[in-house]
């Protein structure tokens, strides 16, 4: 599979450190109008067997007034227990593992039901995402909350809620980016957080100026791992 497109992905123009789970989760079940009534931070141990596919399905309610409405005590625990559940990569996770613990989820959805986008994939052998749709989202809700604890996690050190110097440490990754070679510049959210970063319109993004994935990853590492750090 194209591991640079196949992969879920934000809005075109703007690249993130790979990819962090809970802004997907909530692109994912919020987008369907679903509520996320617990949390249970970073994943354990993905081969836990502690609820069953139906208990699993009934971690979501509809959220009418918002999130967290009508949510019952048994939603909640539900909730926590898919959490604590889902795989977590490592930051020096190979893209084959990132890549066998994102085909997995997905082939839970599919297996569900969920439409999957073959146009996305090479070859017929290979592992569809999902249609990326709010719609067909919001159909398969339940689908998407059965497989909840399949999906995985980002590293603690790339999501800010595990990592307190997130931001600082996000400045440093694009910064070797630049060092690089790289025409970039960090892009922020409505609160001032990082976002990811885009090509400086000076730059196409292509050829040469294109980050590889060997660069990308070299700077996650340098950054995100604290190389050089006292």
């Amino acid at each position: 599979m194209d591991n640079d497109t196949d992969r879920p992905h934000s809005a075109a123009g703007v690249h993130r450190s790979r990819l962090r789970g809970g802004g997907l989760l909530g692109a994912v079940l919020m987008a369907a109008g679903l509520a996320l009534t617990a949390c249970g931070g970073g994943g354990s141990d993905s081969g836990t067997k502690s609820s069953s596919d139906g208990d699993i399905a009934s971690i979501v309610t509809p959220s009418p007034g918002g999130r967290g409405a009508g949510a019952t005590p048994s939603a909640q625990s539900s909730v926590a227990a898919a959490e604590a559940r889902r795989p977590v990569l490592r930051l020096d996770s190979s893209q084959e593992e990132t890549d066998r613990l994102w085909d997995g989820y997905w082939a839970c959805l599919q297996a569900r039901g969920v439409p999957m986008n073959d146009e996305r994939v090479s070859r017929p052998d290979k592992q569809a995402p999902p249609v990326d749709d709010a719609k067909v989202t919001a159909q398969f809700r339940k689908q998407y909350a059965a497989c909840l604890y399949k999906m995985p996690l980002q590293p603690v050190e790339e999501r800010p809620e595990t990592n307190p110097h997130y931001a600082d440490d996000h400045r440093a990754y694009v910064a070797c980016l630049k060092a690089k070679g790289l025409k970039v510049h960090e892009v922020f959210k409505p609160d001032g957080s990082p976002d990811g970063w885009t090509y400086d319109e000076d730059s196409t993004g292509g050829g040469d100026s294109a980050a590889s994935p060997k660069t990308d990853n070299d700077c996650r590492l340098e950054a995100f791992g604290g190389k050089g750090k006292k």
